[in-house]
């Protein structure tokens, strides 16, 4: 017999982004949870950035849109150029949805505005606990760090790629890691040519260099090579630099996102490129559906429904993250002269829109 929702306990692994989220739309609907994160507290680092309209979508019953809207850059243009030669200009505000925009805001803000919430909840985020191993003999026993035992009946996974829970579980986390280096530099400007609602693609010759304005004179540059200081646009003059790094990409999903009472969300389940800011915000859709299909007592579908979504957008940001990365005559034959016919085409504008707000995925039937 299934337990009364505020008799289930939950237990909640991972205090990021996809943690947070599960743990607020988990409270509102009633259940009792705790949630534990290793680190102290929020991450210095900026990382994950954009917050699409799905997203805005899904965290507004909770409160927590309205509090991200007050603290985000909203981009409403992005503008494409070779070198410093403009070749498309693709208006944002003509999404047809109210959030006619991607929201730009560093995770650590994120999370500082989903932790502020949740304990408004009445829910205290527990830092420096690891989860060290479980057992799921009927109720689940996890050991946590602190020597203290927790019983609970639902444990989710929100405890990113190198995840304890996926890995006790035995689930392989099938795919691939890309060889090649990329970069990234948040950093501080002088004189850059482009106001803070703009987002910009520069293609060099050698690789591309996009552009994600967080407030006036400061964003980020990602470089499809290392050492992304050593290749901006020519016109990028930094000022300060706040945060550099180089990384490598990987393309992994576990066929499975649960055994039994225990699940997995975000990057737990699936890591892939940022191509398009997808990553966090998957996650925090994956999240906000386990919580829906738990009150509704319908738990076992969440791998039908959110195996799919992670395996297409796996799928689009490896293929484009492909092309992007190789340079050669077609690549520049495309950009210097197929992408300002394409972008002006409706179709194509419709399927870059669905891709950056991820309206492209089912509609939440609780909204």
């Amino acid at each position: 017999m299934i337990k009364p929702l505020e008799n289930r306990q939950v237990f909640i692994a991972g205090g990021g982004p996809v943690g947070l989220t599960a743990a607020i739309e988990l409270k509102r609907r009633g259940f009792d949870l705790r949630i534990i994160d290793p680190d102290s507290g929020p991450s210095a680092e900026s990382r994950a950035l954009a917050v699409n309209a799905r997203t805005l979508d899904l965290m507004e019953p909770s409160g927590v849109t309205e509090m991200l809207l007050a603290a985000g850059n909203r981009v409403r243009h992005l503008v494409i150029r070779r070198d410093t030669k403009i070749l498309a200009r693709i208006d944002l505000s003509k999404i047809p949805h109210r959030f006619n925009f991607l929201l730009i805001l560093a995770q650590s803000k994120t999370e500082e505005i989903l932790i502020q919430r949740l304990n408004e909840m009445g829910v205290k985020l527990e830092t420096g606990i690891v989860l060290e191993t479980f057992t799921t003999n009927g109720t689940i026993g996890c050991r946590l760090s602190n020597k203290s035992v927790v019983k609970t009946d639902i444990l989710i996974g929100a405890d990113g790629s190198h995840s304890t829970v996926r890995k006790a579980l035995g689930l392989e986390f099938e795919g691939e890691t890309d060889e090649q280096v990329f970069g990234l530099a948040d950093v501080e400007l002088d004189d850059w040519p482009f106001p803070t609602n703009t987002a910009v693609l520069t293609i060099l010759d050698t690789h591309l260099a996009p552009y994600l304005p967080m407030r006036e004179g400061f964003g980020r540059f990602i470089s499809t090579r290392g050492d992304c200081l050593n290749n901006l646009p020519r016109d990028a003059k930094v000022k300060k630099v706040v945060w550099e790094t180089d990384f490598k990409l990987s393309y992994r999903q576990v066929q499975n996102y649960q055994n039994g009472n225990v699940f997995l969300a975000g990057d737990a389940a699936h890591i892939h490129s940022p191509v398009g800011g997808r990553g966090m915000n998957l996650g925090m859709e994956d999240a906000c559906w386990l919580a829906w299909l738990l009150e509704q007592g319908r738990e076992r579908e969440y791998t039908t429904l959110r195996h799919p979504i992670g395996k297409d957008v796996l799928k689009f940001t490896h293929a484009f993250t492909r092309f992007a990365k190789s340079r050669g005559i077609l690549q520049d034959l495309i950009f210097e002269f197929g992408l300002p016919i394409l972008t002006k085409l409706p179709a194509v504008q419709r399927s870059a829109f669905n891709m950056l707000t991820a309206l492209n995925t089912p509609a939440p039937p609780w909204l």
